[in-house]
């Protein structure tokens, strides 16, 4: 016999219908499924119970109550208040009487932290006690459904219980509320086992939850390496049933393919050049560093770079990472200290948010290229460290701020700025050096950011300093730096010859931003939610994430990769197809996109 245990983040939150829902899909099985509800409280004479009510919507499947208290409070003082007795050994003694059968669906009264008993034992206990294979967290889908989630999925985890939520609207739900909780969710890695709609007999996505029912445990054991494997497969089951789980795809060279889907945007990736001078490193000076920067992985390949990396943007001091998350985590885990408060654009990269969760200073979200809100944000500051942090071009949207008047900000406030240039490198810029070379406020920037899988046709990333006691600091704090080994220097050697191409390219920038201006406008005539602007990220807006894959997939059968865009990525709702345009993109490349892009729709 099986058991599955409902509980709740508190009570009202519709843990009935829940119970309901699971039974009906036992049943659907061939299964012999009884509901049962432990504790019953403020039932009035005449009234049908929980058991009941769930037993009628599961089409009839049996159903009983443990104990019943007529006063409406908690389990233990419902009993008090009757003077009676209720323990955790007389549930689970109760429960054992019942007639056998294949699949039980128990069913707890309020929440999961519950005391049960005298002893302070709760609804946890009661879930271990009874063998519960899962425990279904069911909470209102309402704002605060990610608080309450959370807190009662960390509440399962540290009583050891394999717990997940079902997410169940006891009242019409906002849509944008919904959407919006389902991200959060998705993004806080609660498992999210079930959604269902106001007044719906069984939950949106029933597949998700069904495949518990047919695992064997006495053939998948209960082995630590079982339970997490059968972790990851429900995880991987929401990802699947909302159409956001990626996969690797081999992709090969081929004249006939227009890649928009890389971010190599000066086309210089296989530029003879750079290759040959990754050769020359290769003999030279090795395959790989062999070592962290702070042994002996620091190479001359490396210092050559760094120089010229720092004279190209004009800042003194610089370290160089293996990738540009690896930068910015490592930076915004250090730099920002407890007590601190930092101001950051709504739409920065992960890599920030990872960083700066890690400093235990204070995050606060201005809205996305709004600089009105940030100041007044930065008004409202008083005898506080405050760090402003934003990218140049936003990697998803394309757009980006006014960097002049950042720059104004800085010199009346005096925060702290860190501003990630990774997608405004080669197309902005005096030798392509970026937007805050562009505007003129290179010098102003506390640490800029600059990546070598984009542009420069290498691998890894930079960070750029005003003040060498900050550069140290990091260097010494920033554990992706100290414990990782250095970039290969054949890959600093590539990064150099190709910044060397991108000083001579530059020139060419009205051409490519002009390009870019007449693609999305031809977009948009053809009636696509295309954005604005002049940059070499062009972002198609198609909404709902299964569209967005199937015109990735129509455009790749043309010979065309764009990237799809998809939460947690993006926002819910706001899913995109992403171009990532090269210099070496044309009108003619742009009309092969557009009729690919025509022929799907008229097919969708």
């Amino acid at each position: 016999m099986r058991t599955l245990f409902v509980t709740g983040s508190d009570t009202g939150v519709g843990k009935t219908h829940a119970t309901a829902a699971l039974a009906q899909l036992l049943a659907g099985t061939g299964a012999r499924v009884q509901i049962v509800k432990a504790v019953e409280t403020g039932r009035a004479a005449g009234r049908t119970g929980d058991a009941a009510r769930a037993g009628e919507l599961a089409g009839g499947v049996a159903a009983f109550t443990l104990k019943t208290f007529a006063a409406p409070l908690a389990p233990l003082a419902a009993a008090e208040a009757e003077g009676a007795h209720l323990s955790l050994e007389e549930l689970t003694a109760a429960l054992d009487a019942l007639p056998p059968c294949d699949w039980r669906v128990v069913e707890g009264a309020g929440g999961i932290a519950v005391p049960v008993d005298s002893d302070g034992r709760d609804w946890a206990d009661f879930a271990t006690a009874i063998a519960a294979e899962r425990v279904v967290l069911v909470v209102a889908d309402r704002l605060g459904a990610i608080n309450q989630a959370r807190l009662a999925q960390a509440y399962a985890e540290s009583r050891d219980l394999r717990a997940g939520v079902w997410l169940n609207a006891t009242a019409p739900a906002d849509p944008q509320v919904a959407a919006a909780n389902r991200v959060g969710l998705l993004a806080t890695q609660v498992p999210l086992w079930a959604t269902q709609a106001h007044d719906a007999g069984l939950p949106e996505n029933p597949e998700v939850i069904t495949r518990f029912f047919t695992e064997n445990p006495e053939t998948d054991g209960d082995s630590e390496s079982a339970g997490v494997v059968a972790r990851c497969r429900e995880a991987l089951a929401v990802r699947t049933q909302r159409g956001l789980r990626r996969g690797l795809r081999v992709q090969t060279a081929s004249v006939n393919v227009l890649n928009l889907a890389d971010n190599d945007y000066l086309a210089l990736a296989r530029d003879p050049a750079v290759a040959e001078a990754v050769g020359r490193a290769a003999r030279d000076e090795g395959s790989s560093a062999a070592a962290s920067p702070l042994v002996t992985g620091w190479r001359p390949a490396h210092e050559r770079l760094m120089n010229e990396l720092c004279a190209w943007h004009g800042l003194p001091f610089g370290l160089l990472w293996t990738s540009g998350y690896a930068a910015n985590a490592g930076v915004l885990g250090v730099l920002p200290a407890r007590g601190d408060l930092v101001l950051a654009d709504r739409l920065i990269h992960h890599s920030m948010i990872a960083g700066l969760l890690r400093s235990g200073a204070r995050l606060q979200r201005y809205r996305h290229l709004d600089l009105d809100q940030l100041e007044k944000a930065l008004t409202d500051v008083a005898g506080r460290t405050v760090f402003v942090v934003t990218e140049s071009v936003f990697s998803m949207d394309g757009d980006y701020p006014d960097l002049a008047r950042l720059a104004e900000l800085k010199n009346r406030y005096g925060f702290f700025w860190i501003l990630d240039e990774a997608h405004g490198l080669g197309w902005y810029g005096a030798e392509g050096a970026g937007l805050a070379r562009e505007a003129g406020v290179a010098g102003a920037v506390d640490v800029l950011v600059g990546t070598f899988g984009k542009t420069l046709a290498s691998g890894g990333a930079y960070t750029l300093f005003r003040d060498e006691t900050v550069r140290d600091h990091v260097m010494n704090t920033a554990g992706e730096f100290i414990y990782s080994t250095a970039m290969p220097p054949p890959a600093a050697a590539g990064a150099l010859a190709a910044l060397e191409r991108v000083r001579t390219l530059a020139v060419d920038q009205p051409v490519w931003r002009a390009m870019s201006r007449r693609f999305r406008g031809r977009l948009r005539a053809a009636g696509w939610d295309a954005m604005d602007g002049d940059s070499p990220v062009v972002p198609v807006r198609i909404g709902e994430a299964a569209r967005v894959v199937a015109l990735a997939a129509a455009l790749r059968e043309a010979g065309i990769l764009a990237a799809a865009v998809r939460p947690p990525t993006v926002p819910e709702g706001t899913s995109r197809l992403r171009f990532s345009l090269k210099r070496t993109f044309d009108d003619h490349q742009a009309g092969r996109v557009l009729a690919a892009m025509e022929a799907w729709r008229r097919g969708a």
